[in-house]
């Protein structure tokens, strides 16, 4: 894993939050000791941010010491191009969620691997690696 890059989508950030994840666990500790390089989507922010209580103080404040493990990536017009022709081209607007596509799309700009508990979605997406 060292000086790689992995993009995390957001069921990872949510199931370690609620349980933990083994993989997410194992690549914080890999990222303290390497070139690591942990990226979400500010598609992921969006997403993970619409699901918390605003009013519930310590819970923000723990959501953001969480996103500071991570790089953002914002929404790029190459990513959003490239998620419109992966989209259009392949007709996943049928089976995937705009946003997953877009956070797919980020990994492929990036040259990075996907970490997601959801690869069944994501396996119709051409040259999108995933980390094992």
């Amino acid at each position: 894993m060292e000086n790689q890059i992995v993009v995390v989508d957001t069921d990872i950030v949510i199931n370690y939050v609620k349980n933990s994840s083994p993989v997410f666990e194992n690549l914080l500790k890999i990222k303290k000791k390497s070139k690591l390089t942990l990226i979400i989507s500010s598609i992921t922010l969006f997403e993970y941010y619409s699901g918390i209580d605003y009013k519930n103080t310590e819970v923000y404040q723990e959501t953001e010491l969480l996103f500071k493990q991570f790089t953002v990536q914002p929404v790029t017009d190459e990513i959003a191009k490239k998620a419109a022709r992966i989209n259009r081209e392949n007709k996943l607007y049928k089976y995937i969620e705009l946003a997953d596509i877009l956070i797919a799309s980020t990994s492929l700009y990036l040259n990075a691997r996907l970490l997601t508990e959801n690869k069944r979605h994501f396996k119709l997406i051409p040259d999108l690696t995933f980390v094992p």
